[in-house]
């Protein structure tokens, strides 16, 4: 027995590497991947909002807004993330807060990065942001103004900031948004945003986005009531970069290059073993 295991102990110890790359590849790493219980990121806009005078029945000259998108994991739900998500725009000049943001807490699966329904104080459908390993596909994409999700199309492959990125582009017009307010008057929403994407991490670089809201007082009468275009910061655009080269290197170190160094070493292991028991 003991001679046995003289011969063999180098395929016992490689056939034991490359089970152990397995099942950190296939159970110890999907763990890793998934969003944090703590998750925590503020992504900071800026652009220019137009809004209807309803003296005039005109569009206010554009102002420029600060937006603040703040994102807050509250706890976990059946292994569903709670996220509560706070928007505030603000006047870029005065300092002072316009009354066009949003508060509301919903659920996330932590793999996929899909809102869950069922979970927070509003259901959401499609995605919460892209997933790991981006393909080269259209996703659904939650739109809080609109109320519904949006199918952010592939556009193209690109390279951004010194990333390889996918580019994806909403580009939907007149989504049905119901009633203005307590008028009963039909309104309706035109959206494009373009996002730039680094697949393996899936952390969005770049976004800018184009709101039109409009409402249509007569059969055949499209009248724009609200206008934004917004866009990353330079400061958000940096940090997501760095986000992203960082998260793509843990990646392919974790899931990638350590499994086959590991599964290749193990390899190395078996062959000897099978070469010393045919010379022995």
């Amino acid at each position: 027995m003991i001679r046995l295991f003289k011969r063999w102990w180098p395929s016992f110890l490689g056939t034991l590497l490359v089970a152990v790359a397995f099942i950190w590849v296939y159970v110890f790493f999907p763990v890793m991947a998934k969003l944090p219980a703590d998750y925590e990121q503020n992504y900071y806009f800026s652009g220019t909002v137009q809004v209807l005078n309803s003296a005039t029945g005109q569009l206010n000259p554009a102002m420029p807004v600060n937006v603040t998108r703040a994102l807050k994991a509250s706890g976990l739900e059946d292994d569903v993330l709670l996220m509560d998500q706070t928007i505030t725009f603000t006047h870029a000049q005065a300092g002072t807060e316009l009354p066009f943001g949003s508060e509301e807490v919903y659920g996330l699966d932590r793999t996929t990065r899909a809102n869950v329904s069922g979970y927070g104080n509003i259901d959401r459908t499609g995605q919460f942001t892209f997933p790991a390993d981006t393909q080269q596909q259209d996703y659904p994409f939650w739109s809080a103004t609109a109320n519904q999700s949006l199918t952010a199309k592939f556009v193209k492959e690109e390279t951004y900031q010194g990333l390889t990125v996918y580019v994806f582009q909403v580009d939907q017009k007149n989504i049905n948004l119901g009633t203005y307010g307590a008028t009963g008057i039909p309104q309706t929403g035109d959206f494009l945003i373009n996002i730039k994407v680094e697949p393996v991490s899936g952390v969005p670089v770049y976004s800018d986005t184009t709101t039109t809201l409009k409402i249509s007082p007569a059969p055949s009468v499209s009248m724009p009531i609200f206008i934004s275009t917004i866009a990353y910061t330079t400061e958000t655009i940096d940090e997501m970069v760095s986000t992203a080269e960082s998260t793509k290197s843990m990646i392919m170190w974790a899931s990638v290059y350590a499994f086959w160094i590991v599964a290749g070493v193990g390899i190395v292991f078996i062959g000897v073993g099978f070469f010393r028991s045919r010379t022995a």
